[in-house]
């Protein structure tokens, strides 16, 4: 394997690790106190939406339907996040813990890779690509500067 290859592998694994360590530790401390250890959803406002969602497909629900209502139609927003998500609770036997963890790290791992293309396609430069990676996925840059979240 190339060094750069593994520059970049060990590079994206460090950053779903960054994901994913601080609720493993708390976890973990939590449950040698013996205290219930319960994960916070809404880091972002998708998760309330896409985990819902996620584990009426797992359930066996087909489309899946929007809860709020009376009536349970089936919702127009993307199941695809929600299906990805049921596959995680399928692989994990429907424990929702496990299953978010696996997917906040495998996915800030691939967003750091696309970021990392982006770099290369724009600065051409390999030390400059992986940082631009960097910055892309651990700084809310972008979001400040397009002023998503109203900041």
């Amino acid at each position: 394997m190339k060094k750069k290859t593994l520059v970049l592998v060990i590079s994206s694994l460090v950053v779903g690790l960054t994901y994913i360590l601080p609720p493993l530790i708390i976890a973990q401390h939590l449950q040698g106190a013996e205290q219930p250890f319960v994960l916070n959803y809404n880091i972002h406002r998708d998760e309330l939406i896409y985990m819902s969602r996620a584990r009426e497909i797992y359930d066996g629900h087909w489309p899946p339907v929007d809860l709020h209502f009376k009536e349970q139609t089936p919702t127009v927003l993307n199941a695809f996040p929600s299906f990805i998500m049921a596959q995680t609770l399928k692989l994990f036997h429907g424990n929702p813990n496990t299953a978010y963890l696996a997917i906040i790290f495998i996915v800030p791992a691939i967003l750091f890779l696309i970021f990392f293309w982006l770099g290369r396609y724009l600065f051409d430069s390999f030390g400059w690509a992986v940082f631009f990676a960097y910055v892309g996925i651990l700084t809310p840059i972008a979001l400040r500067i397009l002023n998503f979240d109203g900041a």
